[in-house]
């Protein structure tokens, strides 16, 4: 699984729309709507606003692990 299908995976386990995700992370629905279909991605910064908001680890996001939960 992309990071994009992760991202849009997890946003619907904690049933945010793109852009109430969007807004949490600091961009617009159409860039949410980017990382999504994998045509762009997030850099460093919005990537660990990801992880807060979702509340996943940065490792499942970037398919390290198939465990979204973060080490605490």
């Amino acid at each position: 699984m992309s990071l994009g299908k992760r991202i849009a995976s997890m946003r619907g386990y904690r049933r945010f729309t793109q852009e109430e995700l969007g807004g949490m992370v600091g961009v617009s629905k159409q860039t949410m709507s980017g990382w999504e279909h994998d045509t762009s991605r997030p850099n460093a910064d919005y990537l660990r606003a990801l992880c807060v908001a979702l509340g996943c680890s940065a490792d499942y996001l970037l398919e390290l692990t198939d465990d979204y939960r973060r080490e605490m």
